[in-house]
C-alpha cells in the first residue's frame, strides 16, 4: 500500500492541498482585515480576496477526498461524481478570470489609460470589478451545469477507478453530447484566457522594465521605487510561469482523460495523479508566491498584529 503510486500521489495532493490552505487563509485575513480597519475594500483587493477564497476552496476540495481516501471511506458514488465535477470547474474558470482581470486592472494602473474605454474602467473600477465579479460566477455556475447530466459511461468508468481520489478519479470519459461540448469548450476558454493572462503580463513586466532603466538612468543609486519594480518584476514572472506550466499541462491530461483515448487502467490513473498534483500545486505555490512578494500583504499583516498588540496592552491596562 505504502509504494502504490495512487497511495504516494494522495498524500503529496493532499500535503500540498493543506499547504495551500494556510497561504489562501493568510492571503484573505492580511486583506479583509484591512477592509475592516479603514471600512473600504479597494477594486484591485476584491479581486484578490475572491481569488483567494476560490482558490482556498478548491484547496479545500482537494483535502476532503484525501481524508476519506486514507480512512478507505468510499462514498463518491455517481451522483457524488457529477457534483465534485460541476464544482471543481465552476471554481476552476472563476480562479483563471480573476487572475486574468488582476491583470488587467495591474495594467492599466502601470500604464495610465489613453482610450475612452480604458479610462472609463480606471475612473469607475468599483463599478467594473463587481459587475465582472458577479457576472463571472454566474456564467461559470450556468456554464458547467451540464457536468451535472447523469452519464452511463462516467459511471462505468467511475465504477473501476472510484478507489483513489474523488474529484479526479471522476474525470474520465463521456458519451453525453452536452458534457464534451462544455468539456471542449471549456479547456478552449481556458487556454485563451491563459493566453491573455501571458499577453497582459508581457505588457507589464515590460512597462515595468523600461521604468526601471529610466530609473537607472537618471540615478545611479538603487532607490525604492527601483527596487519595489524589481521585486514586482520577479512576482510577476514567477506567477507567470505557474500559470503557463499548471494550466497548460492539467488542460491537456484533462482532454487526454475525457477523450477516451487512454483505455489501460493503469495509464488512467497515472493521468488522474498527475491531473490532481498539478492543480493542487498551483493552488498552493501561487498563495505563498503573492503571501511572499506581495508587498501589500505584509503591510496589511503588520498592521494587523499591531492593532492586537494595542488593544491587548489597553486591555491590560484597564485591568491594572
Amino acid at each position: 500500500m505504502v509504494f502504490d503510486p495512487a497511495y504516494i500521489a494522495a498524500i503529496i495532493i493532499y500535503l500540498s492541498a493543506l499547504i495551500g490552505t494556510v497561504g489562501n487563509l493568510v492571503i484573505l485575513f492580511a486583506f479583509i482585515s484591512n477592509a475592516i480597519r479603514h471600512k473600504v475594500l479597494q477594486p484591485l483587493d476584491k479581486i484578490i480576496i475572491n481569488m483567494a477564497l476560490v482558490n482556498l476552496l478548491l484547496c479545500c476540495y482537494k483535502e476532503i477526498p484525501g481524508l476519506l481516501f486514507f480512512t478507505n471511506t468510499k462514498i463518491f458514488g455517481e451522483q457524488a461524481c457529477r457534483v465534485l465535477l460541476y464544482t471543481y470547474h465552476m471554481l476552476r474558470l472563476i480562479s483563471i478570470w480573476s487572475v486574468e482581470n488582476l491583470s488587467f486592472l495591474h495594467l492599466i494602473k502601470i500604464q495610465r489609460p489613453n482610450h475612452r474605454w480604458s479610462k472609463f474602467i480606471y475612473r469607475h473600477q468599483g463599478q467594473y470589478v463587481n459587475s465582472i465579479l458577479v457576472g463571472c460566477w454566474i456564467f461559470s455556475i450556468l456554464f458547467h451545469i451540464p457536468y451535472l447530466q447523469y452519464d452511463e459511461e462516467m459511471e462505468k468508468n467511475n465504477n473501476r477507478t472510484i478507489i483513489y481520489l474523488g474529484a479526479t478519479s471522476c474525470t474520465s470519459s463521456t458519451g453525453k453530447f452536452l458534457t464534451k461540448f462544455t468539456t471542449y469548450s471549456s479547456v478552449s476558454l481556458d487556454l485563451i484566457v491563459i493566453i491573455l493572462v501571458i499577453i497582459l503580463n508581457g505588457f507589464i513586466i515590460d512597462l515595468l522594465c523600461k521604468h526601471r532603466r529610466k530609473v537607472r538612468a537618471i540615478s545611479t543609486a538603487d532607490s525604492g521605487w527601483n527596487k519595489h519594480t524589481a521585486q514586482a518584476t520577479k512576482i510577476l514572472l514567477s506567477l507567470l510561469s505557474i500559470y503557463v506550466v499548471c494550466w497548460i499541462s492539467s488542460d491537456m491530461v484533462w482532454i487526454a482523460i475525457v477523450s477516451g483515448l487512454i483505455e489501460s487502467n493503469f495509464e488512467h490513473s497515472i493521468l488522474n495523479s498527475y491531473y490532481g498534483l498539478l492543480s493542487s500545486i498551483y493552488y498552493s505555490a501561487s498563495s505563498y508566491v503573492v503571501v511572499f512578494g506581495y508587498r501589500k500583504v505584509r503591510e496589511y499583516l503588520n498592521e494587523a498584529c499591531w492593532c492586537l498588540k494595542c488593544k491587548k496592552s489597553m486591555v491590560v491596562q484597564t485591568v491594572e
